[in-house]
């Protein structure tokens, strides 16, 4: 069984306040792109004693902790199957960069256990699963364009025909997510109108976009990671429409109708020893 872990970019992101669970609350215009990883989950023997997670990008660390076996075991939880798995990860999502790899392989491990045992799960069954594994995951099993609130756990879908070429750029070092929230708890975060931006995508307005387009981490994300603001202050320099930070960081990305200009700041970030790939936004299925 091969299933697709696509990643997120924030087209906006609003840190609205700090709950008393220790959540956040946001409000975020989300979007998938094509860029993904990729997941082989097989079945393995009887006598095998565990389930058998591993990834190819030696960065990412896989324990009992790691959201894919979680995964695992809230289904065989929740739907009563005594198998172990088996999940080969085949990573191509940047790691701490804010768009959201480990919620994708998550929400791709759960499609696929659905898929693997002919399952009929109820929507409200694949809501749980999702929330109590993270926050993204939710979003990232259905990769339907949407505006994410609360924790993660609302989420508005909405359609658009704002299906561009991105550009994304990530500095060698990540950020924590939750040092990024750490901090952002101490400082006075700015914010903006997510509504503006739900209208420039709805209206493929790109240039309103890059007006509109606002994220409450990127202060916090570029004090503990002052590179991200450097690759950022030198993306404006392209000349795009829209450059902005997805997530926590570390990953910045441009959106543009001028693919030349994209390929030759690729060309430059590369040379740079940055990491980069020019994806698109996905079409609403």
């Amino acid at each position: 069984m091969i299933e697709k872990a696509y990643a997120k970019i924030n087209l906006s992101l609003d840190c609205i306040k700090k709950r008393e669970d220790g959540y956040h609350d946001l409000e975020s215009v989300v979007v998938p792109i094509e860029l993904h990883d990729t997941l082989e989950i097989s079945i393995l023997p009887p006598t095998t004693p565990d389930d058998f997670v591993v990834c190819d990008q030696y960065l990412v660390k896989i324990s009992k902790y790691n959201l894919v076996h979680q995964t695992i075991d809230l289904c065989r939880e929740k739907f009563g199957f005594k198998d172990h798995l088996n999940i080969k990860i085949h990573k191509n999502i940047y790691v701490q960069a804010g768009l959201g790899g480990g919620s994708a392989d998550a929400a791709a491990c759960l499609r696929g256990i659905i898929k693997l045992y002919k399952l009929n799960p109820k929507k409200e069954e694949i809501e749980e699963i999702c929330n109590k594994i993270g926050s993204d995951v939710l979003f990232q099993y259905y990769n339907h364009s949407a505006i994410m609130k609360g924790r993660g756990e609302i989420i508005e879908n909405f359609d658009h025909n704002f299906n561009y070429s991105v550009l994304l750029v990530k500095p060698p070092k990540g950020n924590s997510t939750e040092e990024v929230y750490k901090l952002a708890d101490t400082l006075e975060l700015p914010h903006g109108e997510t509504s503006e931006v739900l209208r420039c995508v709805q209206n493929n307005d790109l240039e309103g976009l890059g007006n509109a387009t606002f994220n409450s981490l990127f202060l916090p994300a570029t004090k503990l990671l002052p590179e991200i603001e450097v690759t950022y202050r030198i993306l404006l320099t392209f000349n795009f429409e829209v450059v902005q930070m997805s997530g926590s960081g570390s990953c910045l990305y441009a959106i543009s109708k001028n693919k030349r200009a994209l390929k030759k700041a690729a060309r430059y970030f590369d040379s740079k020893g940055l990491q980069v790939d020019i994806t698109k936004i996905l079409p609403n299925k």
